[in-house]
């Protein structure tokens, strides 16, 4: 029987793959962003996507607490940015899980994405 999924699933996998760092934390923001694409792709089960908005919703969750931390090492506008940027991803998921349109959804992805860049950067 399989077990439920962690709500630190995107990490858990990351370990998995032996990744550390920068390239560990891109390949979450990736996978994030795949399971969304997939998740929006016709036909949408509301079901997948709820679940691939909130798991993403947990890897920001983990974002905000990292760059919250007194002793994180990115300097403090960039913290701030990235603050910014997930109370941002928290309104858009919110407004996706509400309404449940891909459409909504579609934002989160080429978010991921491009945060996933920057860390493979």
């Amino acid at each position: 029987m399989r077990q439920p999924a962690s709500p630190y699933g995107a990490y858990e996998r990351m370990q998995a793959t032996g990744l550390k760092g920068r390239a560990g934390e891109a390949m979450a923001f990736v996978r994030a962003a795949n399971a969304l694409e997939a998740a929006c792709r016709a036909p949408v089960s509301r079901a997948i996507l709820d679940n691939a908005l909130k798991r993403n919703q947990k890897l920001w969750t983990l974002v905000q607490i990292e760059v919250t931390a007194p002793d994180h090492p990115l300097p403090a506008p960039i913290r701030a940015n990235l603050l910014d940027l997930s109370r941002f991803v928290d309104h858009q998921t919110i407004k996706a899980l509400s309404s449940g349109r891909p459409d909504d959804a579609r934002c989160l992805i080429e978010i991921d994405r491009e945060i996933a860049a920057g860390l493979m950067a």
